[in-house]
């Protein structure tokens, strides 16, 4: 499974994220061992997924899967949107989905916006 995390500059509600992961992961098949989890930014939504990654490794492992994430720019994953299983959209209410999301929707990637 491939999933993708971005959120606006202004997002920081860590329980949100985890809500929105936990959201991602209810959707894995009984063939998925590899989770990998591309973050795009900012800066703090990078340190949610990775800190989750190293928090989840273990409990991972012992169910014989692999995590792991990778800080990507938006070019990048907008070149391999075809790819992702899940797109995570993380911000307050009010903003707009970034550029990236509403391509990520239009292109029917299953979208999770997660706005509180």
């Amino acid at each position: 499974m491939k999933v993708v995390v971005q959120g606006s500059r202004t997002f920081d509600d860590y329980s949100v994220f985890l809500r929105s992961m936990a959201v991602a992961l209810s959707s894995l098949k009984g063939e998925d061992k590899q989770i990998t989890i591309y973050t795009v930014g900012p800066r703090k939504v990078n340190n949610f997924v990775v800190g989750f990654v190293n928090l989840s490794e273990d409990g991972m492992n012992i169910r014989g899967m692999k995590i792991s994430c990778y800080k990507v720019s938006p070019d990048w994953i907008e070149s391999k949107l075809s790819e992702i299983d899940y797109f995570i959209y993380l911000s307050n209410p009010g903003e707009r989905n970034s550029r990236l999301a509403q391509l990520a929707d239009k292109k029917e990637i299953e979208l999770g916006v997660f706005r509180y």
